[in-house]
């Protein structure tokens, strides 16, 4: 049975329980604590069986985010996908939906421990526009750059609610930065890096994720990110990070 969270249902004690050290607990948790479920544009749902809670549910505008577990009902999460209106969701890769859209996947890699970051450079917080035309420049197929008002909105509410941050390096321009996707007290999802293409190869995109990565772990959490399929692994291994699974998109 799937339930929605409204004012007769208070569903933050299923998102507690389910939550913890997942990427997808974690995104779905970071938008309930950043977003008012009474708002139109957001939705929370738990699945349960037999009174527990076995999956949970959340949507961003036409975006749903599902964490799943080895006792969810995938058909009854499957028919609420087909007539919800979905125009994507992510999910755990090792679970097949029948929603009749296209899927793609990738690997999920993690860190819980600090990372030796030899290099140093200037980090500062930087200004939302800016970050948004540097990632503008990053824009690739796995990578599609939403629209400046729709960006800066939900960055500046998530900035405000510590569900997100964002970290940058560079002098009198911003050469490159990195943000999160989602943070819990005890988890986060690592979003966007992006270097101006004429400062490739230079070690700012290394050096960052080593950054954002030991800020994090020292506060307990663990670090998560979602690879893209053609990107590179090797990359990611040596900075530090195993794998933790798998990805999958269904759009």
């Amino acid at each position: 049975m799937i339930k929605i969270a409204d004012i007769d249902f208070d569903i933050k004690n299923y998102i507690d329980v389910l939550a913890v050290n997942n990427p997808f607990g974690c995104r779905i948790k970071a938008l309930y604590n950043t977003y008012d479920y009474s708002l139109a544009f957001v939705d929370f749902w738990v699945q349960l069986s037999n009174e527990i809670p076995v999956s949970l549910i959340g949507r961003l505008e036409t975006s749903f985010v599902l964490m799943l577990t080895d006792n969810s009902d995938l058909e009854e999460i499957s028919a609420f996908i087909r007539v919800s209106g979905a125009g994507n969701v992510i999910c755990d890769g090792k679970y097949e939906l029948n929603c009749n859209m296209k899927r793609i996947e990738g690997p999920i890699f993690y860190s819980g421990s600090l990372m030796e970051n030899e290099r140093s450079f200037n980090v500062f917080n930087p200004h939302i526009k800016d970050v948004y035309n540097l990632i503008s420049k990053y824009r690739s197929d796995n990578f599609n750059v939403p629209p400046y008002e729709s960006f800066a909105l939900d960055v500046a509410h998530k900035l405000s609610k510590n569900t997100l941050r964002i970290y940058g390096i560079g002098d009198s321009q911003l050469i490159s930065c990195i943000m999160t996707l989602a943070e819990t007290e005890d988890s986060a999802v690592l979003g966007a890096l992006a270097t101006d293409p004429d400062f490739k190869r230079q070690g700012h995109g290394a050096f960052l994720i080593k950054y954002i990565n030991n800020v994090l772990v020292k506060e307990g959490k663990t670090v998560f990110l979602h690879r893209a399929p053609n990107e590179n692994a090797e990359f990611y291994n040596k900075l530090g990070f195993s794998e933790f699974g798998t990805w999958a998109e269904y759009s």
